[in-house]
């Protein structure tokens, strides 16, 4: 093998190498947004991908037509396969790091169980729910409790005014879970577990008793 193609062969290696790179970067973004040392801020490194995203289906048509001059066919095939990689990797990525966010979300509703049921025991002995959650404490809990994601700290809570609102629920409990971007997704409550699957700006989706709003 002459040094020349030994060279293009490393360089290509090398590409290929970078092209699946972003299988992993999603994951971890969203690994660090639901940690309890996390922040909103790492989403922003999920731009990138939709970029890449892009550069690789224009990469795929560039070379699919290329392809038919036999002078550059090797370098199409080469470009082709990287940007098939690049396509691959980015909706894996994706689909990983969604998959760590969902995971993340009910854990979160598992350790909300002590909260939920403070609220509804606050419910039962004085005949309406509390006005905010500070009212549980100390009696029904022995402090405010966070939601474990730093991200997301704080647990939302509020009695609607007008029960046709939030589906006839006399209380719900909504945490602001922004994912990236211009997004207002939230993970709410409802204690009728009334969910519509449509409605506040999305779609809902439901995560043990919770439901999660794909704004």
């Amino acid at each position: 093998m002459t040094q020349k193609r030994l060279l293009h062969r490393r360089t290509f290696t090398g590409l290929v190498a970078l092209c699946a790179l972003p299988v992993f970067v999603a994951p971890l973004v969203h690994l660090l947004v639901v940690a309890p040392y996390g922040s909103t801020v790492f989403l922003w490194l999920e731009l990138p991908l939709f970029l890449a995203f892009s550069l690789a289906l224009g990469g795929v048509v560039v070379s699919l037509v290329v392809l038919w001059n036999r002078r550059f066919r090797p370098v199409a095939i080469r470009s082709l396969i990287a940007a098939v990689i690049l396509l691959v990797a980015v909706l894996l990525g994706i689909q990983w790091g969604w998959h760590i966010r969902m995971t993340a979300f009910h854990r979160l509703a598992e350790r909300s169980a002590p909260l939920i049921q403070a609220i509804r025991a606050y419910e039962t002995q004085h005949g309406s729910p509390p006005r905010d959650l500070a009212a549980l404490v100390p009696g029904f809990l022995p402090s405010i409790p966070g939601t474990g994601m730093a991200a997301y700290p704080e647990y939302g809570y509020f009695v609607p005014q007008d029960l046709s609102e939030k589906e006839g629920n006399p209380w719900v409990i909504i945490i602001n879970t922004p994912s990236g971007g211009l997004n207002f997704d939230e993970f709410m409550y409802f204690p009728l577990q009334n969910y519509p699957e449509e409605g506040y700006g999305g779609s809902l989706q439901k995560i043990r008793d919770w439901a999660y709003l794909h704004e």
